[in-house]
C-alpha cells in the first residue's frame, strides 16, 4: 500500500521527484506518484486506487499546481477523508478554497536543498502515519549520548472550548508535551513551542518546564502543525544543542489523555 500518495503539477516533476526518492531513502516510506504507474494500466483507475488507499496525501502546491484542476481535485479528495497535508514547495499560495488550512513551506529545501525544512516535513509526517511510542517505551540517555526523537516525543491533548478573544471566537485549546525518559528531560533547558502561521503573541511560548497550554483559533475544521524547539544541555561534541519534534495535528482527534503528564517530570 502507498503510505504516502504525492500530488503535484507536472511542471514541479523535478521537485516531487527528488522529495518521492528523499522520503523513501531516508524514512522508508512507500510515496506514490504518477510515475509509478506500469505500462498498459488504467491511469486514471490506478491513480484513483493510489488515492484511496493512501495514508497520507501530500499535496505540493505551487504557482503551477494552484491552477490544476487535477491537484485540486485530489487535494479536496484527501481532505473529505482527513488526509490532506499541504506544502508549498515556491512562495505561491494555494487556491482559495484550502486557503483556511496551514501549510508547510519547503520552499528553501526545493530551491537550496535545504536540510532542516525537509527535517520537519519528515517529522510532521511521521507524526500522522507513524507508531506513537507508548507512555514509558522512549529510550533511556546512556552517559555521553546524545538526546535524540528515540528519547523525547511530543504530544497533544485538545478540546473545545468557544473562547471569546480579541481574534474572534477560538474554538479549541491544545495541550502540548515533551515527554521521555528522564534521563532525557533532566537536560532539558528550555522548550520553544510553536505554531507557525498563527497572530503574533499565540504562535510561540517559551518555557522551562516541558508542558504548555496553547489557545489556537479554528483552522480547516482544526488542522495546524505544532512544533516544540528543546534546547538540550550536555550534548556531546558534534551533536546540535537544539532538537526539533513536529506534529501534525487534527483536532478532531483528541489526542491522549494528559493528565498523567502533566507536572510529571519523568517517565517511570
Amino acid at each position: 500500500m502507498a503510505y504516502i500518495f504525492l500530488s503535484y503539477s507536472k511542471d514541479d516533476r523535478t521537485v516531487a521527484t527528488k522529495l518521492a526518492a528523499e522520503l523513501h531513502e531516508q524514512e522508508g516510506w512507500e510515496v506514490f506518484f504518477d510515475r509509478d504507474i506500469k505500462a498498459g494500466a488504467d491511469w486514471s483507475r490506478e491513480v484513483q486506487r493510489q488515492l484511496r488507499d493512501a495514508r497520507c496525501v501530500l499535496v505540493l502546491w505551487s504557482n503551477s499546481s494552484r491552477k490544476s484542476l487535477w491537484v485540486q481535485g485530489e487535494a479536496a479528495n484527501a481532505y473529505e477523508r482527513d488526509l490532506y497535508f499541504p506544502v508549498r514547495i515556491d512562495e505561491s499560495e494555494p487556491p482559495r478554497l484550502f486557503q483556511h488550512v496551514q501549510v508547510l513551506s519547503i520552499a528553501q529545501w526545493a530551491r537550496q536543498e535545504d536540510a532542516s525544512e525537509l527535517n520537519v516535513l519528515r517529522a510532521a509526517i511521521a507524526s500522522r502515519i507513524g507508531e506513537l511510542p507508548m507512555y514509558g517505551n522512549l529510550e533511556q540517555v546512556a552517559e555521553g549520548e546524545p538526546v535524540t526523537e528515540t528519547h523525547l516525543h511530543l504530544i497533544h491533548s485538545c478540546w473545545r472550548v468557544d473562547k471569546p478573544t480579541p481574534f474572534g471566537i477560538m474554538p479549541y485549546q491544545i495541550h502540548l508535551i515533551v515527554y521521555g525518559h528522564a534521563s532525557a528531560l533532566d537536560r532539558i533547558v528550555r522548550v520553544d513551542y510553536r505554531l507557525p502561521g498563527y497572530p503574533k503573541g499565540h504562535e510561540c511560548q517559551t518555557v522551562d518546564l516541558r508542558e504548555r497550554l496553547f489557545e489556537l483559533k479554528e483552522l480547516a475544521n482544526g488542522f495546524c502543525i505544532a512544533q516544540a524547539e528543546i534546547h538540550l544541555r550536555l550534548q556531546p561534541p558534534g551533536h546540535s544543542s537544539i532538537l526539533r519534534l513536529s506534529r501534525f495535528v487534527n483536532l478532531s482527534e483528541s489526542g491522549p489523555r494528559l493528565d498523567d503528564f502533566i507536572h510529571r517530570r519523568s517517565v517511570k
